[in-house]
């Protein structure tokens, strides 16, 4: 992962220096280099929560503090009765999808849009695949645009029961085999899920009524395609690492205020489908254990501040493991997290 260092910044309340900065993300077991103003991160394959400004800033918490100062849609949302039917639920628990209507189209950007693409850099590719990109960027949940007026039917998440041909939005054609995960109207792919959309139905500069999808896929099932079809995917390095199962709200209401910052919006509405309980991850704090796992003498009070400052939640002597935290299911898994906070 990419990003650059006034970015980051921007979203942290203290100021490191790059150099100090670099080291603290050393510390926290993210290998880095710089390059100018640009942090090139190799993060290992468990942590998907970071692979955004936001994930970077909260993981980042303990010694800059993070400073959740993005600006959201604060608006109700009608509901969207969208035609669009969802035969693989095991596959992907939760998905989202949001129409909006603007008036004009957008030639220009604002500044803290414009930098994404100018300071990294990025290419633009039209207005609301820009925003949606920059969204992924931001907060780390992947999104895909359509342009709405394209889709004329039912749209489908299935599993492919026969092999067929595709065009990428990357105008490249491949062949999808048999039992991979797709989006389908008539019968026709437009979406590669999780990896990549079509070029049937993408969006344009001239697209002024958008259909987003936002949502969440098991890992497995994205893991490896964007290898095996050749494709240089974002979405899919993300999936594959595991995305927040409830972060859709989040990133659908700060992609609308972004549009908003740029458009007259005349039509906004939501369609939701969840198949999952959510349930909470609760794991026994022990610290003496903790001490003994790690040879140290922390007291109770520094452990748990140490927890907190990482958004674990601490009541009496028991941890609820953060939604965006897959890798945490034991308390070796705590101990490593004083560990990295610490330093080993």
């Amino acid at each position: 992962m990419k990003f650059h260092y006034q970015h980051l910044l921007e979203i942290l309340k203290k100021t490191p220096t790059k150099n100090e900065l670099s080291e603290i993300l050393f510390q926290l077991g993210h290998e880095n280099e710089i390059e100018g103003e640009i942090f090139d991160l190799e993060l290992t394959p468990n942590r998907g929560d970071c692979l955004s400004l936001f994930g970077l800033a909260r993981d980042l918490n303990f010694f800059f503090e993070f400073k959740n100062n993005l600006k959201v849609y604060d608006g109700q949302l009608e509901d969207f009765n969208f035609d669009f039917i969802n035969h693989e639920p095991n596959a992907c628990p939760e998905i989202k999808f949001l129409y909006l209507e603007i008036e004009n189209e957008v030639n220009s950007y604002k500044d803290y849009l414009a930098s994404y693409f100018e300071d990294l850099p990025n290419k633009r590719v039209n207005f609301f695949t820009d925003v949606s990109n920059y969204v992924s960027y931001e907060l780390g949940q992947p999104s895909h645009c359509y342009d709405f007026s394209s889709l004329q039917g039912t749209l489908e998440l299935k599993k492919i029961d026969k092999k067929k041909d595709f065009i990428t939005l990357q105008e490249k054609k491949i062949i999808i085999d048999e039992g991979d995960l797709i989006f389908s109207i008539n019968d026709e792919v437009v979406n590669l899920a999780g990896i990549m959309g079509g070029q049937s139905t993408r969006c344009s500069n001239k697209t002024t009524k958008v259909l987003l999808e936002c949502a969440h896929f098991r890992p497995d099932e994205i893991l490896g395609k964007s290898t095996k079809y050749a494709l240089n995917s974002d979405a899919s390095h993300k999936y594959e690492r595991f995305v927040d199962p409830v972060l859709q709200d989040f990133a659908i209401k700060r992609f609308i205020k972004i549009v908003e910052d740029h458009a007259n919006i005349k039509e906004i509405k939501l369609y939701k489908k969840s198949n999952t309980d959510h349930s909470e991850r609760i794991i026994e704090l022990n610290p003496s254990k903790i001490n003994s796992i790690l040879g140290t003498r922390l007291d109770s009070k520094k452990i748990i501040q140490i927890l907190n400052n990482l958004f674990f939640e601490v009541t009496e002597n028991k941890v609820k493991v953060p939604s965006f935290r897959n890798d945490i299911s034991n308390e070796n898994d705590i101990s490593e997290e004083i560990a990295r906070v610490i330093g080993y």
